[in-house]
């Protein structure tokens, strides 16, 4: 059986970031479900995706931005 838990490396791949940004990210506290035991980092798998998707954006309809005028600028 899998471990529940991801380490730095395996979130990097996951994410297609760089290990360093991985890092900055677990730092700033920006990764859901993550945690130091012995200076180890884990990162629970389960809350992190469901994180991410909780984080994600939908796009915004055009001429929004704009109080719901058009601007010349919108293409």
């Amino acid at each position: 059986m899998a471990s529940p838990f991801l380490s730095p490396s395996e979130v990097s791949s996951l994410l297609r970031i760089c290990l360093k940004q991985t890092y900055k990210l677990l730092n700033k506290g920006e990764l859901p479900g993550s945690f130091k035991l012995g200076g180890i980092w884990f990162i629970d798998r389960d809350i992190l995706m469901d994180g991410l998707k909780a984080k994600a954006q939908k796009p915004k309809p055009r001429g929004i931005e704009n109080g719901g005028r058009n601007s010349r600028h919108n293409l």
